[in-house]
C-alpha cells in the first residue's frame, strides 16, 4: 500500500512532464488599418481566449473573442506562426472588435469551432470590461497546491495534480 502511495505522485509527475504541450500565452503589439495601437492577448487551454485592446488617442476599447483553434492543422503545426500570422490579420481590420468573426488566414477550410467569435456578442465595447470574477470551483482550489501543479504538470493534468498535492500537502 504505501509503495502505491509513493508511486501514484511520481507517476503522475512523469506522465503530466511528458504530455506538456507548449504554452498558449501570447502577447503581440500589432497596429490596426486606423493606426491604432493595439494588443492581442491570447490565454486559455482548448477553448482559448482573445483578448484584443486598443488605444487611439485617448479612446481605448477592448474585446474578448474565443474559439478553439487545435481545429486548424496550422496551429497544431506551429502554434508561434499562427499567432503572428492572426496578427496580421487583424492589421487589416479597421475595428477588430466590431467583428462579428475573426478568421485566420492560415485556416481557411478549419472548421468553424477554430474561428474566433464574440465572448459576449452584446457588448463590443469601447470601455475597458471589469475583470471576471473567480467561478466558485477556482475559490475552492488550493492555491499552492494548484501553483505546484502548473509547474510540474502538463496543462492536461493540472486539476488532477493539484488534487493528489493537496492531498499530500494536508
Amino acid at each position: 500500500m504505501k509503495l502505491a502511495i509513493i508511486s501514484l505522485p511520481i507517476l503522475v509527475f512523469c506522465v503530466g512532464t511528458l504530455a506538456q504541450g507548449p504554452d498558449t500565452e501570447q502577447e503581440i503589439p500589432f497596429q490596426n488599418k486606423d493606426k491604432e495601437a493595439c494588443v492581442m492577448q491570447t490565454s486559455g487551454q482548448g477553448e482559448i481566449r482573445l483578448k484584443i485592446e486598443c488605444k487611439s488617442g485617448d479612446d481605448t476599447y477592448s474585446c474578448e473573442f474565443t474559439g478553439k483553434p487545435s481545429y486548424c492543422r496550422a496551429y497544431n503545426k506551429d502554434r508561434s506562426a499562427f499567432w503572428n500570422q492572426l496578427s496580421q490579420d487583424l492589421k487589416k481590420m479597421s475595428k477588430p472588435c466590431s467583428a462579428p468573426l475573426i478568421k485566420n488566414s492560415l485556416c481557411p477550410r478549419a472548421p468553424s469551432q477554430s474561428q474566433f467569435k464574440p465572448a459576449d456578442p452584446s457588448q463590443p465595447s469601447d470601455t475597458k470590461k471589469p475583470a471576471p470574477t473567480k467561478s466558485k470551483e477556482e475559490d475552492e482550489e488550493n492555491p499552492k497546491a494548484m501553483k505546484v501543479a502548473k509547474e510540474h504538470c502538463s496543462w492536461f493534468f493540472q486539476k488532477f495534480c493539484s488534487y493528489m498535492v493537496e492531498i499530500f500537502m494536508n
